[in-house]
C-alpha cells in the first residue's frame, strides 16, 4: 500500500543526499542518524527545498489508507507490465477495485471524489456520481479485468490516432477493430481520474463506459494513454 508520510520521505532524500546534492551540502547528520541544518542556510534555501518536496510527493498516486495491501494487490493485474507507464497500471487498478469491493469502494474512494482539477470539477452534486452510488450499494462483485496484450495493442493504436489528429470519437481510420467494447478519454492524466471520469460517465446518457467497466461479460483490457491534440491527453481501453 503507497502510504508515505512527509517525514519518512523528505528524511529519506537527505539520507539519499538528494536533496543537499541540489543546494550545495545544506545538510549534515549527528550521530543519531538526524539531520542538522548549518547556520548559513538562507530562507529560499528551505523554500526551495520545500517545493521539491512536495512535487516529489505529487508523483506517487494517493490511495485510500481504508484499503488493504490484498486489496489492492488484487486489482493491480497490469503491475508486472513493464510497458505500461503508471498512470496506465493504476487505471486499470482502480477500475478493477470498484469491480471487486463495490461497496468499500463507494467509502474509500467515490465520496471522497469531486472531479478532476480543470476536468469535471465540482461533481458532488452530480446526478451521475450518485446514480453510480446507488449502482454499487447493491452491485455483486465480479473478478478483476486482467491485462491482455493484444488489447492493449487495439487501444495503443488507436489512442495515438485519436490523440495526434485531435479527434473525440470511437471511429478508426487505420487502426484495426478486434475488441467487444471500449472506452476512451479526454483531459485527465492520472489513473484515478481516468478510471472515475468512466465509471461516473458524467454527462454521458445510458452510462455506457461505466457499464464497459463493471460488465461481468468482459474479463481482459488493455488501456492506453497519448497526447491529444486537443484536450491535452487521452486514454483508450479497449475490453473483450
Amino acid at each position: 500500500m503507497k502510504i508515505i508520510t512527509c517525514w519518512s520521505i523528505f528524511n529519506g532524500l537527505i539520507k539519499n543526499r538528494t536533496i543537499s546534492l541540489l543546494y550545495k551540502e545544506p545538510f549534515s547528520y549527528n550521530q543519531s542518524g538526524f539531520f542538522t541544518i548549518h547556520s548559513f542556510i538562507i530562507f529560499t534555501d528551505i523554500m526551495k527545498t520545500i517545493t521539491f518536496l512536495f512535487l516529489y510527493l505529487a508523483s506517487f498516486t494517493s490511495y485510500s489508507q481504508s484499503w488493504t495491501t490484498a486489496q489492492l494487490d488484487a486489482a493491480n493485474t497490469a503491475k508486472d507490465i513493464r510497458y505500461l507507464t503508471e498512470p496506465e497500471k493504476n487505471a486499470i487498478q482502480y477500475i478493477n477495485l470498484a469491480r471487486l469491493y463495490p461497496q468499500l469502494f463507494i467509502r474509500n474512494e467515490l465520496n471522497s471524489y469531486n472531479g478532476a482539477a480543470g476536468f469535471h470539477e465540482n461533481l458532488q452534486r452530480s446526478s451521475y456520481k450518485k446514480s453510480l452510488l446507488k449502482e454499487l450499494k447493491k452491485r455483486e462483485p465480479v473478478s478483476a479485468l486482467q491485462f491482455d496484450k493484444t488489447m492493449y495493442g487495439y487501444a495503443k493504436c488507436f489512442a495515438k490516432e485519436s490523440g495526434n489528429a485531435g479527434w473525440v470519437t470511437h471511429k478508426r481510420k487505420s487502426c484495426p477493430y478486434g475488441y467487444l467494447a471500449e472506452c476512451c478519454s479526454y483531459g485527465v492524466g492520472t489513473g484515478k481520474d481516468i478510471a472515475m471520469q468512466w465509471l461516473i460517465d458524467d454527462g454521458v446518457p445510458g452510462v455506457a463506459h461505466r457499464v464497459n467497466c463493471l460488465s461481468p461479460q468482459y474479463s481482459v483490457i488493455g488501456l492506453a494513454t497519448n497526447k491529444h491534440k486537443k484536450y491535452r491527453i487521452c486514454a483508450v481501453a479497449d475490453f473483450r
